[in-house]
């Protein structure tokens, strides 16, 4: 059996990174989870869109465990990984802060969703393997759908809270 090609340890720690960008993200959806309880429609959505991106973190997360075999390379650099990191990791610290409006929550999501967009599997990564490449073709549809989701629910939020 052939040696399989590996990616750079660098390359594996930017797909860590986009892992820990998952997890905020899912961290953050699952904080609006509780802070609207009280809405049944918020807190599903919330919850729903929270463990897609559980999901798509345990996708970094099977591609690092696998140092990156059936991929050629990654087209991004951790540079950029790490400030769009932190970024998010300071806007769920000032949602934690100053709760906001279930209103500013679906805006805040939908930019982040807008610009996670790009930071997705099938985005940043250049496939050796097609099989692989497949299975990680689904998170840029669930990015969209996210979106879509999002963007319905607040238009519903407009119409019902019209500011």
């Amino acid at each position: 059996m052939a040696d399989k090609k590996k990616l750079k340890l660098c390359d594996i720690n930017i797909l860590q990174i986009c892992c820990k960008l998952e997890e905020t993200c899912a961290e953050m959806y699952h904080y609006f989870a509780q802070l609207y309880v009280e809405s049944p429609d918020a807190r599903e959505l919330w919850t729903k869109t929270a463990q897609e991106e559980e999901s798509h973190a345990e996708q970094f997360r099977l591609a690092y465990r696998l140092h990156g075999i059936g991929m050629k390379s990654l087209k991004i650099d951790e540079v950029s990984a790490q400030k769009l990191l932190t970024n998010i990791q300071s806007i769920f610290e000032l949602v934690k802060k100053f709760p906001p409006t279930l209103k500013d929550a679906l805006r805040y999501a939908i930019r982040m969703e807008n610009s996670m967009a790009e930071y997705h599997m099938n985005t940043i990564v250049e496939f050796e393997d097609e099989n692989l490449a497949r299975l990680f073709t689904s998170m840029i549809k669930n990015d969209q759908e996210h979106i879509q989701m999002l963007e319905r629910a607040s238009a519903m939020c407009t119409q019902t809270n019209p500011e």
